[in-house]
C-alpha cells in the first residue's frame, strides 16, 4: 500500500532533496558516496556547525543571560558589521588613496 504524502511533506522533501536524510532528522548529516573522502565530508560536517553557530549558542546557553544582555550583543555584532562593510565600502572608493580618520 503505498502511502500519500501532504503538500507540506512533499514540499519538504523537495527543499531536502539534495541529501537522503530522513524526514524529520535534525541533526548534522554529510552523505559520503562509495569510495568518497571521509575526511572532506568532516570538513564539510565542520564547516556546517561552524556557519550555523551551533557550538557558540550551546555555550551562551549554559548559563541564563538577561534580555538586555543580548540585545546589547546584537547591537554591537550590528555596529562591528556595519563598520567593517562602511571601511571596506571606503577602500574600494578611494582605491588605494589613503583617508583621513
Amino acid at each position: 500500500m503505498e502511502q500519500t504524502l501532504c503538500y507540506c511533506l512533499k514540499r519538504q522533501m523537495r527543499k531536502n532533496n539534495r541529501t537522503n536524510r530522513p524526514l524529520g532528522f535534525h541533526g548534522y548529516y554529510v552523505d559520503v558516496p562509495e569510495g568518497g573522502d571521509v575526511m572532506r565530508a568532516y570538513r564539510k560536517m565542520k564547516k556546517w556547525i561552524k556557519n550555523d553557530r551551533f557550538v557558540e549558542e550551546v555555550k551562551d546557553r549554559q548559563y541564563f543571560q538577561k534580555p538586555s544582555h543580548w540585545k546589547r550583543e546584537t547591537e554591537k555584532r550590528r555596529r562591528q558589521i556595519l563598520k567593517k562593510l562602511q571601511r571596506e565600502r571606503d577602500d574600494n572608493r578611494f582605491m588605494g588613496i589613503k583617508r583621513k580618520k
